[in-house]
């Protein structure tokens, strides 16, 4: 991968030693983005390229977001006040105390906490990787690996299903079942030999799970987050929603969801990725370094089943794959750290809290671009895991 930042007009190739923060700074939620470029030559020459360089979004595939390993906990009932923002409340929710850790650090804390000191914090088992971390007793097996942090994709998939590219201002992928996206980043990405765009060492990449869309959502509600930043005030804290009924990555409303479900669509892109604030609005940061299309857009599939019901998403019980790839469940409450219900989030900004259940086993996310007040990074509903025109889905990539 490529470290990249942004000068105002072009991603260009930054400094992966971080001198002076010219790659990341999370307190001035400036999480760290790096591209993969599959076209060999090209990559060796960006590779071999001087620090400032321009990268040409053309030759890129995938865009990604840093999310370094943390450990969280939640001042009850809905967080604390940052100055600028609204009095906490189930509509506009506080902050998500939230400090990052090393590897050999992992909290088993509540993840909540009732007075005014931080106290039960908790290491989410997002930044775990093995057939069985979700379960407390069972993380610390020597299957698993303790994970420094997680890439997730900056935009929904793009490009193709038998091309996939994850980049801005183009049009989402839909359609598919769970099944045909987790198997085409899976061959895309994680196999030897060109397609992986140059990935090496100890890594796995694949369809985003549930309760690593949940380590998205908690830092962005945090003081690192869209929800620290200065430069949004009271309801303008929540991220902005992408309403374009074109499915085009990146773009913005200007504002929050508003209005009841199935109302507030755009025919046309309001305001583009880059453009201050009302387009960066719509990314985790509130900056152009942040995630986008986490509220609206598509809905985002992510691999999170109850009772590995199969439904409508293309696998069978003989073709499921490992525990590793997707969250199990088995009953209506979630996994701590997973943004549903576990901590008492759901309903966070008004939005989505619905629950998968034996018709609708597979999580769905984000809400789409009609989805009004009820769309959102902690939107949640169950489905079917079906291939449908109104949902795609998106990458992380685990390395250790």
């Amino acid at each position: 991968m490529i470290p990249v930042t942004y000068n105002g007009t072009n991603w260009i190739k930054a400094d992966e030693k971080n001198t002076n923060n010219s790659w990341y700074n999370y307190d001035k939620q400036m999480w760290a983005n790096a591209v993969t470029i599959k076209d060999a030559n090209k990559r060796a020459e960006y590779k071999n390229a001087t620090v400032g360089t321009t990268i040409d979004l053309s030759y890129v595939n995938l865009m990604l977001v840093w999310i370094p390993r943390y450990s969280y906990t939640l001042k009850q009932p809905y967080g604390y006040q940052i100055s600028g923002a609204s009095t906490p409340s189930l509509n506009t929710p506080g902050a998500f105390d939230i400090k990052f850790v090393r590897t050999s650090t992992i909290e088993t804390g509540s993840g909540k906490y009732s007075g005014e000191e931080p106290t039960g914090y908790f290491t989410p088992s997002s930044f775990c990787w093995g057939n069985s971390c979700d379960v407390e007793s069972t993380r610390s097996n020597s299957e698993n690996k303790e994970l420094p942090g997680i890439w997730i994709s900056k935009f929904e998939l793009t490009g193709a299903i038998s091309a996939i590219t994850s980049v801005p201002n183009q049009t989402s992928i839909m359609s598919q079942k769970n099944k045909a996206f987790f198997d085409a980043i899976k061959n895309q990405f994680t196999t030897n030999g060109e397609t992986n765009c140059g990935l090496s060492g100890n890594y796995d990449t694949h369809m985003i799970k549930n309760t690593e869309w949940g380590a998205m959502a908690y830092l962005s509600q945090s003081k690192y987050g869209k929800y620290g930043n200065s430069n949004y005030t009271n309801a303008n804290k929540e991220i902005y929603m992408n309403n374009y009924s074109g499915y085009q990555t990146g773009c913005s409303s200007g504002a929050p969801g508003v209005g009841e479900y199935g109302t507030g669509s755009s025919s046309t892109c309001l305001y583009t990725y880059e453009k201050e604030p009302s387009g960066t609005g719509a990314s985790t940061t509130g900056t152009i370094y942040g995630i986008y299309d986490t509220s609206g857009g598509a809905w985002d599939k992510v691999m999170g089943n109850l009772n590995n019901s199969v439904s409508q998403s293309g696998f069978s019980t003989s073709t499921m794959p490992e525990r590793k790839y997707y969250n199990l469940y088995t009953s209506g409450t979630g996994i701590k750290g997973d943004a549903t219900n576990a901590d008492g989030t759901a309903g966070f900004y008004g939005d989505f809290q619905t629950f998968s259940n034996s018709s609708y086993p597979w999580f769905y996310r984000s809400g789409n671009y009609y989805s009004g007040v009820v769309a959102g990074v902690f939107s949640f509903i169950g489905h079917t895991g079906g291939s449908h025109a109104d949902s795609g889905s998106r990458l992380a990539l685990s390395t250790w």
